[in-house]
């Protein structure tokens, strides 16, 4: 003779409510959790309906315990999918808050408009490639973000078993659009540093008037080619000027989570960026100033902070890079904090070579600064004509 079924994962037996005493009711179940246990579940209150309310509200959240993936099909709304899947990454040890926070605004300003009214069995090759060719008309950053979230969110269901095969792997391959980097000229490093020295210096002017730190970060940022995050991490600890030549270790990065705020992360972008900088003497000069005005023994005080000691934000020092630019005429040509990062990489792999670049900037191979980093070298070399005119007709 056979037992009993076995409840599936995630769902209860019959509810079964016993009176305690006087106004005293206690309703239980047993309940299959996502680790196939079998555990009896129950819930007190003062009546039988009460009861066995909150008993229901209890199944309910051990439903979710195992994540709300566990009892999605094919025929579920696809915003219950991408639930799940955010849930997943939320419990993913191995990616930084900032990046979770990344993937969960892109979701909700990207995705889930487009497919908030879909099953999950609708999201069919055909309407991926509609929604992709939406999104490059606006620009191919938003395409791109658009496929690799939407991408990981049914590759999540495919590993679940929700659907039989990832639809995005049989879309349209995504064409990039032409990109050469670009470095800046002497002329825009020498107009962005007379505005940045003259910004909110007038007499008379209404407001705080500038207390240097961004024209000091800018030229920190020339001088190591670092990302903003990197030099805004940089702590009196971090930096050794008695070295020759001076140098600063680039030991972590700062950034913004949408609950914490701006605080700094022990570790920077990737393990390569983690790294030790020579300074040039303009550089190190900067750094020199700036650690004179805080206390020898705070070792871990940031080398940039706010007026009352806190981090700086990314957002802000942008923000204040940005109105530098408008008043230097160079608003418009697409210059960011980034591009500083491309003019040092350009001139080492000029001078040094590539390989040289990428160690300065802390790419694991020289393939991403040449593509991204480094502007191409268009000065015609001399050597190469020496060299071909051995094959030159005899005399």
């Amino acid at each position: 003779m056979s037992g009993r079924p076995r409840l599936p994962i995630s769902t209860f037996g019959s509810i079964t409510t016993v009176k305690l005493g006087p106004k005293r009711f206690r309703a239980t179940t047993v309940f299959r959790d996502w680790d196939g246990q079998s555990r009896q579940v129950g819930a007190t209150r003062d009546s039988r309906n009460a009861a066995q309310a909150a008993l229901k509200i209890e199944l309910a959240a051990r439903m979710r315990v195992g994540g709300v993936g566990e009892s999605l099909t094919a025929s579920s709304p696809f915003p219950l999918l991408a639930a799940a899947w955010m849930e997943d990454v939320m419990l993913d040890v191995d990616r930084v808050q900032g990046t979770k926070d990344t993937y969960q605004r892109a979701l909700r300003v990207l995705v889930l408009p487009y497919f908030e009214n879909f099953t999950i069995r609708e999201v069919t090759v055909g309407r991926i490639e509609l929604f992709l060719r939406e999104q490059r008309v606006q620009s191919y950053t938003r395409a791109k973000h658009s496929r690799t979230i939407l991408g990981m969110i049914l590759a999540f269901a495919t590993r679940r078993e929700i659907i039989p095969r990832n639809p995005m792997k049989e879309t349209s391959r995504m064409k990039s659009p032409p990109h050469t980097p670009k470095a800046l000229t002497t002329d825009q490093i020498a107009a962005i540093r007379l505005a940045a020295r003259e910004w909110r210096t007038e007499e008379g002017r209404m407001g705080p008037r500038s207390d240097g730190q961004v024209r000091d970060i800018i030229e920190v940022m020339l001088g190591t080619a670092t990302r903003i995050g990197e030099v805004l991490a940089i702590r009196q600890c971090d930096v050794d000027l008695e070295a020759d030549p001076p140098r600063v270790h680039i030991s972590g990065t700062l950034v913004v989570h949408n609950k914490a705020g701006v605080h700094r992360q022990e570790h920077p972008k990737t393990h390569e960026s983690n790294r030790v900088i020579g300074m040039p003497p303009f550089a190190a000069e900067v750094i020199r100033q700036r650690l004179a005005l805080l206390d020898p023994e705070d070792a871990e005080h940031l080398i940039f902070y706010s007026r009352v000691g806190t981090p700086l934000a990314p957002y802000n020092v942008r923000r204040t890079f940005r109105e530098i630019l408008r008043n230097a005429g160079l608003e418009g040509l697409n210059i960011t904090p980034h591009s500083f990062r491309r003019t040092g990489a350009t001139l080492l792999a000029n001078e040094l070579g590539m390989q040289a670049a990428a160690d300065m900037l802390g790419h694991t191979s020289t393939s991403t600064t040449k593509a991204h980093y480094a502007e191409p070298d268009r000065r015609v070399k001399a050597e190469p004509a020496e060299v071909m005119q051995r094959l030159a007709p005899p005399p």
